[in-house]
């Protein structure tokens, strides 16, 4: 039996070996560039010059750096406050399949297999000053003292970025009715007989049952959060005066315009570190739950 055992044992790490060789690949030994690289001096092309943990004090004292990490934080807060919440409430919503449900389960979908790409060109030409359909929109109604180049504004550049992220919440409601999908209907019948109304009945059994839900979706709009490039870089190209640079591109500027190799590699050593802080947080609230049951 030991050997069969161990065979099968022998057998089944021989099938892990292709993943293991990809994630050290693609993973680990670009990580360890990446780390190391951030403790040189290097244009791209001349000679690397060692500085130690001189990259990672330029950018701590570094303004722009500041307002990157700030931007991205914001980003982070859009998510928790605006983004994941109005999934759920959509989520709540559809559970209780009004009419044409699945129509708008679809909908509320489609955005997400659109390029990201795509949508920053559409949301681009919606703010626009001159051609734009929000200030087109606005002059129509007779509301044209409110017009204003939104996206050339640091009162309004940022959220309106943040806008499409925020309203596309197709991946995040499906994640929330998969889950909403196990609760037992014996539990919704037992609270209706004791005379629980909708909001009752989402308040106390639906919205409890979505904690695994939630979890996974901090997790999964962090990491996009995180790693945003394309609705800053091509709706407002970081601006204006950097009011809308994220951390993302913050590090392909230092690349890619600066020719500063190592003060990018350490901003994006900075920036998985962040990662590595929220997937720790959403681990250790995953562990206490599974206590508490």
């Amino acid at each position: 039996m030991q050997r069969v055992s161990s065979k099968r044992g022998s057998s089944a790490f021989w099938y892990t070996v292709p993943a293991l060789a990809m994630t050290v690949a693609f993973f680990v030994v670009p990580l360890v560039y990446l780390i190391v690289v951030s403790l040189y001096k290097w244009n791209g092309l001349g000679a690397m010059k060692f500085v130690g943990l001189g990259n990672y004090t330029y950018i701590f004292n570094n303004a722009n750096f500041h307002k990157a990490l700030r931007v991205t934080l914001t980003w982070l807060a859009s998510a928790l406050f605006l983004h994941i919440p109005l999934g759920m409430v959509l989520s709540l919503m559809l559970n209780r399949r009004p009419k044409g449900w699945r129509f708008l389960r679809v909908m509320y979908f489609i955005p997400n297999v659109i390029s990201t790409t795509a949508v920053s060109f559409m949301w681009y030409f919606i703010y626009h000053s001159d051609m734009g359909m929000l200030n087109g929109l606005l002059r129509a109604v007779g509301l044209g003292h409110l017009t204003r180049s939104w996206l050339g504004n640091t009162s309004t550049a940022l959220f309106c970025n943040q806008v499409p992220f925020i309203l596309y919440v197709g991946l995040t409601t499906i994640i929330f009715l998969t889950q909403l999908s196990t609760v037992s209907p014996e539990l919704y019948e037992a609270a209706e007989i004791d005379g629980a109304d909708g909001l009752r009945k989402d308040l106390y059994i639906s919205i409890p049952m979505l904690k695994p839900a939630i979890l996974t979706n901090v997790m999964l709009n962090g990491a996009f959060c995180l790693r945003t490039f394309e609705y800053p870089f091509l709706m407002t190209s970081g601006g204006p005066s950097n009011s809308t640079t994220n951390l993302a591109l913050y590090i392909y500027r230092e690349m890619m315009s600066a020719n500063r190799y190592g003060v990018s590699m350490a901003a994006g050593l900075v920036t998985i570190l962040l990662g590595v802080l929220l997937m720790t947080i959403v681990t250790l609230l995953q562990k206490e739950r599974k206590v508490k049951l």
